[in-house]
């Protein structure tokens, strides 16, 4: 439920990140694209794409913290700043599998109402791009998102684990908890820290792949076979999406956005790490 709620508060910022990412120019403030979008669209767009995520939300966490869980163990990696909690955590990009799909959605959804209003809801996207695409298009951009979410877990765990242990060696030596004792906050802090920081650091992936399944696919030409079957188009790649970006914006628009990004992060990571932990002490003998 904490994540439900989580990705429901963090959403309207996940979505001025996606506008500002693919924006024509830099824009400095998110407040003023936020309420921009809120006043000319309705507040209800700041929500507009959140069915994929929601969607996605048990299958990715649970897999996430469950890959990383089980390598950690099997690679015998150590509590603090141990480079095997990184590898572990990377390990779990596997789940690209399925954020590929609904990051599509959910950007195709959030940039729908910039140029024109073509979908009537997440189903009413999928339907068509497949329609008009061919099945492969929900995998636009999966090789750049399979990259950053190595990137990013990576990162995520690394950091996690270690920030864990140094703010609970701190209470220890300041006489805050006894030797062994766990300070409840250090968890949520260490995870919110852990995730803005990921976020940063992956941030320029995530641009590339906004840009690449933002593109206006209506404007392709698609692909057919011999029996007049539509099996995909001809779509701009990673490495064309990063060469606009620099040469429009420089290096400053492969962090257009990050603020929202970095806002939402540490909301929604300190409580999913708490969940982890939880999980971790009822259920690790499973996993020894």
């Amino acid at each position: 439920l904490d994540r439900v709620v989580g990705t429901v508060i963090g959403y309207p910022l996940d979505l001025v990140k996606t506008r500002m990412q693919t924006a024509e120019s830099i824009n400095k403030s998110f407040l003023r694209v936020g309420a921009r979008i809120a006043r000319k669209e309705g507040i209800t767009s700041l929500y507009k794409g959140m069915a994929p995520p929601l969607i996605s939300l048990a299958i990715l966490n649970t897999g996430n913290f469950t890959s990383y869980n089980y390598f950690r163990s099997f690679i015998n990696a150590d509590r603090g700043w141990d480079i095997r909690n990184g590898i572990a955590g990377s390990l779990g990009c596997w789940g690209s599998i399925v954020s590929t799909v609904e990051h599509m959605l959910k950007t195709q959804m959030q940039l729908d109402n910039v140029s024109s209003k073509r979908f009537r809801g997440s189903w009413h996207c999928l339907t068509t791009l497949v329609r008009e695409k061919g099945f492969t298009v929900i995998y636009t951009g999966h090789a750049v998102n399979t990259v950053r979410e190595a990137v990013f877990l990576g990162s995520y765990f690394y950091t996690y684990e270690g920030l864990r242990v140094l703010l609970q060696d701190a209470c220890e030596k300041s006489n805050l908890v006894e030797k062994g004792e766990i300070a409840a906050w250090t968890i949520p802090v260490a995870g919110g820290i852990s995730g803005a920081w990921s976020w940063f650091v992956s941030f320029p992936l995530d641009c590339i792949k906004a840009g690449v399944q933002g593109q206006d696919l209506s404007r392709l030409t698609p692909q057919v076979n011999s029996s007049g079957e539509v099996i995909g188009s001809q779509k701009l790649k990673s490495m064309d999406v990063l060469k606009d970006l620099l040469n429009t914006k420089g290096w400053r628009g492969l962090y257009n956005g990050v603020t929202p990004s970095i806002m939402r992060a540490f909301i929604v990571s300190g409580s999913r790490f708490s969940a982890y932990e939880i999980a971790v002490k009822t259920f690790g003998k499973y996993f020894q």
